[in-house]
């Protein structure tokens, strides 16, 4: 038998053992189990069916597998016995300490009578159901330990039991069975955590070269679904205070109210993997210093468990660094390093097409360039020249002309050839020397500097990568303008708001400005009677689009207006000049 750690008491001497039929039934019943386990199991929905497995062996009541991480700790725990309202009231899950942190540090099987009469034992937390026997083996996978499985209260018609010889014996050897079977689980999950990777890798790809409406938003949900996270957000350095971070993309959990959310870069894991370019693993989002102290209380539905941080790389000489961070609820399991690989990998994937596509939208900028040049010079070689020839015979033509009204129209028609000649040569001024207007993104900066001291906080400004530039039709341009300066200046004098945040978009072929606030909010007849927004939605509806209120918005209050209108074809998410790597 199987050395183990025990009590002065030996429970195994004060049980009678089974017969060898029951023995020999329980034997069979294991090794069915683990037959039907390896049936392409997902590896999560593995490791709970075989803690029940081994609860319905040895007729214990509850049941646990503890997985072993990075610095000997539990980095996953699988329970089975426990409902979700008593899990809830024990609080977070065991991170390895006490008596189950003494298997972790001494890895055999362990057979109590009283586990809370073991040396190592600290007590159950409160709220947690009462426990009195107990059976814990390691679960070794190629040599290492894996995890541990862990039983408590044994019952025998109902009654309280101690653990058997017998039922460590069959515990070590189904730990020892479940290794070899978790083994090609884990070989299987990481080939299926892989192929989803790749397959977002290359969907964010080929969206972001072929100038489909990719954005950083499409980059997160792709990164979430890949990792089989809750929420997936992109992060970036403040451009107008380089100490402080925002967030400028998100998806999943609580993703549109985290939107634009600042924090200070110093002494968060954020700021950690820009600093030292070292993507980063937490077990506890809320202990990592990740968030702003009280943000998870404040933002319902956060997730605020474990969490995967990697670089998004620089693009360009002037580009602001991004980090890609992957959230995942209390008690799922913990990122580990193929994921941080995984992800890493794909990081770099979305760094390189973002260059790509900024090299292309060099190219088109240096070709449209090139176009103006050679029309400029069309127009002053060829067209201005035929014009004033066209002049100088009408000229002459008046001078010959023996009636006075029709020299005074010829001289009239070579006035207004004079006019337009100078109308060809400015007009080449301007397509050899006038640099293009400032893009919608400037303007939105701008704005957002102006209105920091009327509104008494600066608000947050987020923009979805690729975003059109200077592309943008003059209508649609000259809208989205007025859409902001009208919006920013309700918020200022109507809504007595202490956050304001702003969002460009281009979504699906679609400009979408959308300026929310914290604010008293305003009514749908109140927004009506306002000429400001009836003048938004005039113009929207004139270039095919639509203006939206919706009033209140979070907890009650606050406002969110969205100015939304379409983008001719070849207009999409075409990205600005290389001082952008991730959105602003």
């Amino acid at each position: 038998m199987t050395t183990t750690d025990r009590t002065v008491e030996d429970a195994g001497r004060a049980s009678p053992r089974p017969s060898p039929a029951s023995a020999d039934d329980r034997l069979r019943r294991l090794l069915v189990s683990l037959r039907d386990l390896g049936a392409d199991v997902p590896l999560p929905e593995l490791l709970r069916r075989l803690v029940e497995v081994a609860c319905e062996l040895v007729g214990a009541r509850y049941g646990a597998l503890g997985v072993v991480g990075a610095g000997e700790r539990l980095v996953q725990f699988v329970t089975v016995g426990v409902d979700e309202r008593t899990a809830a009231r024990i609080g977070h899950l065991p991170r390895g300490e006490g008596l189950l942190g003494h298997l972790v540090d001494h890895p055999r099987p362990l057979r109590l009578p009283d586990l809370t009469a073991h040396p190592a034992s600290i007590g159950l937390p409160p709220g947690h159901p009462p426990m009195r026997t107990f059976l814990g083996a390691p679960v070794r996978v190629r040599g290492e330990v894996f995890g541990n499985l862990y039983l408590t209260d044994k019952q025998d018609g109902g009654r309280p039991v101690p653990f058997t010889a017998e039922d460590e014996e069959l515990l070590v050897a189904m730990a020892s069975a479940a290794g070899v079977v978790i083994s090609d689980a884990r070989l299987l999950d990481v080939a299926e955590r892989r192929q989803r990777w790749l397959r977002a890798s290359a969907d964010v790809v080929q969206d972001l070269l072929l100038e489909e409406a990719a954005s950083l938003a499409q980059v997160a949900r792709h990164a979430r679904r890949a990792a089989g996270a809750d929420l997936g957000s992109v992060l970036v350095v403040d451009p107008d205070d380089p100490a402080a971070l925002q967030l400028v993309a998100a998806d999943g959990g609580a993703g549109d109210r985290l939107l634009g959310t600042a924090w200070p870069r110093e002494g968060s894991l954020v700021g950690r993997v820009l600093e030292v370019d070292e993507d980063v693993l937490v077990d506890d989002l809320v202990t990592s210093g990740l968030v702003a102290e009280g943000l998870v209380a404040e933002v319902p539905g956060m997730p605020d468990g474990p969490a995967l941080l990697v670089r998004l790389p620089r693009v360009g000489a002037a580009a602001r660094p991004g980090a890609l961070a992957l959230l995942r609820r209390r008690g799922a399991p913990v990122f580990d390093e193929e994921d941080r690989a995984m992800a890493s990998d794909f990081a770099r994937h979305v760094g390189l097409a973002l260059e790509m596509q900024r090299a292309v939208a060099a190219r088109r900028r240096l070709a449209l360039l090139d176009e103006r040049e050679r029309i400029a010079r069309d127009l002053h070689d060829h067209v201005i020249q035929q014009v004033f020839a066209a002049g100088l015979r009408l000229t002459v033509l008046a001078g010959r002309s023996s009636d006075p009204g029709v020299a005074a129209e010829l001289r009239d028609v070579v006035a207004e050839g004079d006019a337009t000649i100078r109308a060809l040569r400015e007009a080449i001024f301007s397509l050899e020397h006038e640099e293009p207007p400032d893009d919608l993104v400037t303007t939105a900066r701008e704005l957002v500097r102006e209105y920091t001291g009327v509104l008494g906080s600066r608000p947050s400004l987020a923009v979805d990568e690729p975003f059109p530039a200077g592309d943008l039709p003059p209508a649609v341009a000259a809208g989205a303008r007025a859409a902001l300066r009208e919006l920013l200046s309700n918020v200022a004098r109507h809504a007595g708001a202490s956050r304001a945040s702003v969002h460009l978009a281009a979504p699906g072929g679609r400009l979408e400005v959308t300026v929310a606030d914290d604010g008293v909010g305003v009514g749908t007849a109140t927004a009506r009677r306002r000429s400001g927004l009836r003048n938004l939605e005039q113009r929207a509806r004139e270039l095919g689009g639509r203006c939206t209120v919706a009033s209140p918005v979070d907890g009650g209050r606050g406002t969110r207006v969205s100015w939304s209108v379409p983008l001719p074809v070849g207009v999409r998410g075409s990205a600005r000049p290389a001082d952008d790597a991730v959105g602003r």
